[in-house]
């Protein structure tokens, strides 16, 4: 969409005024008029009757006072993107702000935001790839560490960064090889998560062979070293740094014109600075299906094999083993329907030094009704049931929310 200079010069002003600061470097809020600039503004209003995810209303009442796990929640938003393209280079950012009000937990209230910025660059006709950013900060959700003392009663928020360089150099139009470097940092606002803090640097290599169908077919390799605070064990401190080595086959598949299979799965090598007892070594995988069955349904199924370095204050990574399936059906021009189910199982194996072992079966189910009655103008409504069931009767909980989202684009 080509605006108007009028036009564009108010949302040039719109795009300065955020300021936008991208990976240590301060990227000019300005643009040329062809820009897709799209400022928006989003209002969503939620409710849960178990917002803390409280295993009974029992702790509900020993934790708080009150029986009522109950609560509702205002989202303030606002944003702008932009989108453009400069021949063969495609830029494209995402800056949004947010604040959230509770009901009855104010000491919840928040402001976060959002950051996503991407470059995809080519040089001439054999080199391309991306130079990606991303930033969120937000509220930690209450499944991920209810109900540790220390978090359950206070604001605890998450700040997550991630940082891509990836090169792409087609030796042959059926050859290629790429590599990468990626950062990822993660960071608790709550003194008593703070042992949850994660830094990776992870470089990565990958081999892919390219079918006149667009298939791809490759392996890849990838060198982790992640870094967590060090815990404190019977008197002395542990080092909770570890390397990690992948090798995985890479297969992305066009099976028919209307399906395509997607596989990532090999050998894993987890090696702890302290305490081998935690050492990883076995396969992970992940598989998606996607399937377009007509113009305006698609199924997508997914399954998954995988430990994972989650930041969690008692464990050093989780084995997760799961699977989901998701239904789009687009049943009008303005009117679009979502269904999710997943089931995932999470086994706390980096527990078992403290002589603590702790399982979790969660099991989920979302449904959203999208509604456009104009173009810049969306209407989204869902309801979430969540359920897990655990070895530690504390982490188990049960809740239902539903919440309604408008969003305007000006």
């Amino acid at each position: 969409m080509r605006l108007s200079q009028s036009t564009n010069l108010i949302k040039i002003a719109l795009v300065a005024g955020l300021g936008i600061e991208l990976a240590g470097f301060v990227v000019p809020a300005c643009a040329l008029e062809g820009d897709v600039l799209k400022p928006y503004a989003s209002l969503t209003y939620s409710y849960d009757d178990n917002l803390r995810r409280f295993a009974s209303k029992q702790l509900a009442q020993m934790s708080t006072g009150s029986s009522d796990t109950s609560d509702t929640m205002l989202v303030k938003s606002a944003g702008i993107v932009l989108d453009h393209t400069i021949s063969r280079q495609k830029m494209y950012v995402d800056f949004r702000l947010n604040k959230s009000t509770f009901n009855k937990n104010s000491e919840l209230d928040n402001d976060g935001r959002d950051v996503i910025a991407r470059w995809d660059w080519e040089l001439g006709n054999r080199l391309e790839g991306k130079v990606e950013f991303f930033h969120k900060k937000a509220l930690v959700p209450f499944s991920e560490f209810q109900p540790l003392q220390g978090t359950m009663l206070s604001l605890n928020t998450r700040t997550q960064d991630r940082r891509l360089l990836e090169a792409r150099w087609m030796l042959h139009p059926r050859w290629r090889v790429r590599g990468a470097f990626i950062y990822s940092e993660m960071e608790y606002g709550a003194e008593a998560q703070r042992a949850a803090n994660l830094k990776e640097d992870i470089q990565e290599i990958g081999f892919d062979y390219l079918s006149p169908t667009k298939s791809i077919i490759g392996v890849l390799y990838r060198n982790t070293k992640g870094s967590k605070p060090q815990q404190a064990f019977q008197g002395s401190f542990i080092s909770n740094d570890y390397d990690q080595n992948e090798l995985k086959l890479n297969v992305d598949w066009a099976v028919t014109g209307k399906s395509r299979l997607q596989f990532l799965g090999g050998l894993v090598d987890r090696q702890h600075e302290q305490l081998s007892q935690r050492d990883f070594r076995g396969v992970n995988a992940r598989g998606n299906f996607n399937w377009m069955t007509s113009g305006k349904t698609n199924l997508n199924a997914a399954v998954w094999r995988e430990n994972n370095a989650q930041s969690f204050v008692t464990t050093s990574y989780t084995l997760n083993r799961g699977t989901s399936l998701t239904a789009n059906l687009q049943a009008t021009g303005k009117i679009a329907v979502q269904g999710v189910l997943k089931y995932e199982k999470r086994d706390f194996e980096g527990d078992q030094i403290f002589g603590q072992f702790r399982s979790d079966k969660d099991k989920s189910f979302m449904l959203s009704l999208m509604y456009n009655p104009v173009t810049s103008f969306r209407i989204t409504t869902s309801f979430i049931h969540s359920d897990r069931e655990s070895t530690s009767d504390m982490f188990e909980f049960r809740s239902n929310s539903v919440s309604v989202t408008g969003q305007y684009e000006f």
